[in-house]
């Protein structure tokens, strides 16, 4: 299974995929129409360089996975900027490696544009998988679903 990390921009062909897994993961049971989801990729898809910016992980020419790199992704925290969002991997690909690949160049990326200092967010049960990974916890029982915040340093040695 050959296995790559690409800029959605550089495979734009994969957008309706990626918006639809991003739709079913995260916002389909929130009310939130696909539409809304497609159209925020859409304004990924044109911006030239820098933040927001998505990845996808393909494997033989198809998605497989996704990462989005966007300015905020809790409105409780509004100061903390940037932002892994949208972590997801399809069912067959998972315990593969790939997620945490996918974040890792995520964090590359942004310490290649100058970031200082990348966030994320998740539910706590996946505290020892984003902590395996380098993630430091910044806060818990964070927004209104009770998250964690982590933070991680481009450039940072992970242990």
């Amino acid at each position: 299974m050959p296995l790559g990390i690409v800029d959605l921009r550089e495979r734009p062909h994969h957008a309706d995929a990626v918006a639809e897994r991003i739709w079913n993961a995260f916002w389909k049971r929130n009310g939130a129409p696909l539409a809304q989801v497609r159209e925020g990729l859409d304004a990924i898809l044109k911006a030239d360089a820098g933040v927001p910016f998505a990845l996808v992980a393909e494997s033989d020419g198809k998605v497989c996975g996704n990462v989005l790199v966007i300015d905020n992704d809790e409105p409780a925290r509004p100061e903390l900027t940037p932002w892994l969002a949208a972590v997801w991997v399809d069912e067959p690909f998972r315990r593969k490696g790939i997620a945490a690949a996918m974040l890792e160049e995520g964090v590359r990326r942004c310490g290649e544009l100058g970031v200082a200092r990348v966030h994320l967010i998740s539910r706590p049960a996946l505290q020892p998988f984003y902590t395996g990974l380098g993630w430091r916890v910044l806060e818990e029982g964070v927004g209104k679903h009770g998250q964690t915040l982590y933070v991680r340093e481009p450039g940072a040695v992970v242990s």
